[in-house]
């Protein structure tokens, strides 16, 4: 039995252009007992995808980058991944922060607490994918 099988591990693709954000981030889904790719931009994420043999459960990815946004990664990323699901996060607190978000997406306001991306986390992998 390997290891990923026995617990079932899931793997989450982590994106966001801000360092200190993703450390925390990752900090608390490998508490959680993700597995975590971890990508500084929206072109490394897709590189980081293609060269990744196993499945990816999830995406959390910032909604403004520089380069590409978090909307166009996942539209990208759910081409080559069927079954992929996504998590965005903002630390814009108005409206235009959903613009470019898909109908219905999941979405996490920063600052979030542990507790909140955990919970949100939880949500969306028992959720639907991306269309």
């Amino acid at each position: 039995m390997d290891g990923a099988g026995a617990n079932n591990k899931r793997t989450i693709l982590l994106v966001d252009d801000e360092p200190a954000v993703r450390s925390i981030v990752l900090r608390i889904l490998k508490r959680a007992n993700y597995a975590v790719l971890e990508a500084e931009s929206g072109e490394a994420a897709l590189s980081i995808a293609d060269k990744h043999d196993g499945p990816v459960d999830l995406v959390i990815t910032d909604m403004f980058m520089p380069g590409l946004r978090g909307p166009e990664v996942v539209q990208r990323l759910a081409l080559q991944r069927p079954g992929l699901r996504a998590l965005f996060m903002s630390g814009y607190a108005d409206q235009d922060a959903r613009t470019g978000v898909p109908a219905g997406a999941n979405f996490l306001n920063k600052p979030f607490s542990a507790q909140e991306l955990a919970a949100a986390v939880e949500a969306v992998l028992k959720g639907p994918t991306v269309s």
